[in-house]
């Protein structure tokens, strides 16, 4: 394995890997860093050891939280919610207020990570062109919602087929959507017709089968089906600026 003279471990220094924004660094910096990076090491498992000494349990598994991805945290004591650990310790301290954690010293050296050179940014170009967007090799756009797929006659066949439906169903009152659907159980996979329609008064005269298909009747109105959808939404919004307010409170943690 190559030297991490860099820090950003022994297998990506032996691909060759390089950190963006360092080359002004010496490696007397490095070594500071890495120093400064031991001792907050440190401190991070000791503020877990409290953590979990309270039940909190860490798991690792990727997860959305205030509409961002994490990759492991810890779950409430008790609970299976998946929380990140940064949240976790604002939650457990506003709920034991009298519990302190251990705080990060500064460096014990003194070190700060040196300014980059005057006008160094993130990525030097050295050549710039901008050209018209170009057509895709293999035609990716060729897969539209127009594309028919099998041979000709499958083709036909089933358009022949929705016609047939929309003849059954487009006009009946109360319709508002049809079409095919499968159902999936252990003893196999069953097709059938579902249809949605606005009221139960519109039942009548709905067939039952349909070219020996079942016939699977829903019933929502549009208003109903718009309230669910929007009290879904309020929801998932709420949820989304508890957890908004979570990472907040977190950032002095």
């Amino acid at each position: 394995m190559a030297e991490d003279k860099q820090n950003i471990g022994a297998f990506l220094s032996s691909l060759g890997g390089r950190r963006v924004g360092v080359d002004h660094w010496t490696e007397e910096d490095f070594e500071m860093e890495r120093v400064g990076r031991k001792q907050s090491a440190e401190t991070y498992a000791k503020r877990l050891e409290i953590l979990e000494a309270h039940g909190w349990t860490p798991f690792s598994a990727p997860f959305y939280y205030g509409n961002r991805e994490w990759h492991g945290g810890h779950h409430p004591p008790g609970t299976k919610k998946y929380v990140p650990t940064k949240v976790a310790f604002a939650m457990f301290l506003e709920a034991n207020p009298e519990v302190e954690l251990p705080v990060y010293k500064p460096h014990p050296h003194g070190w700060k990570s040196p300014k980059p050179p005057e006008g160094a940014g993130l990525f030097h170009v050295e050549q710039l062109t901008v050209e018209p967007m170009k057509m895709p090799a293999g035609a990716l756009f060729a897969l539209a919602d127009s594309y028919e797929y099998g041979t000709e006659e499958e083709k036909r066949e089933r358009r022949e087929r929705h016609a047939r439906m929309d003849a059954t169903f487009k006009d009946l009152p109360g319709v508002r959507s049809y079409g095919d659907g499968t159902r999936y159980s252990p003893e196999g996979s069953e097709k059938y017709i579902r249809v949605l329609l606005e009221a139960e008064e519109h039942r009548v005269g709905l067939p039952e089968t349909w070219e020996g298909l079942r016939v699977d009747v829903k019933v929502e109105s549009e208003a109903d089906e718009r309230a669910k959808k929007e009290a879904k939404r309020h929801t998932a919004n709420e949820k989304h600026r508890e957890e908004a307010e979570w990472i907040r409170k977190a950032r002095k943690f």
